[in-house]
């Protein structure tokens, strides 16, 4: 079966003009996608408080930071992430908060 671009259903469109966006909650930061990228355009973001402090005082881990500007669009980073928390997007598309 192939979808509306002709290709085969559940291909991810990569290569110029895409880029990789983090689905924030689906990531577990396993932090492969930032060993994988070729490109070194994604990071780990500064660990974080959890959003109920009364439960937790020790801080999360940061996820990863996808910097717009180096991101090629290869896909090599969604191939390695374990919990499909990154997908390929239009660049012009892509929400622009991504890299701090």
């Amino acid at each position: 079966m192939k979808n509306s671009d002709n290709k085969p259903a559940g291909a991810v469109n990569t290569g110029p003009g895409f880029m990789a966006q983090l689905k924030f909650y689906d990531c577990k930061s396993s932090y492969g996608c930032i060993t994988a990228c070729p490109e070194n355009a994604i990071i780990r973001g500064p660990d974080r408080l959890p959003a109920n402090m009364c439960n937790s005082i020790e801080m999360l881990p940061g996820k990863p930071e996808i910097d717009p500007v180096k991101c090629t669009g290869c896909g090599d980073c969604i191939a390695v992430c374990p919990n499909n928390a990154l997908e390929m997007v239009p660049q012009n598309q892509a929400r622009r908060n991504q890299f701090y």
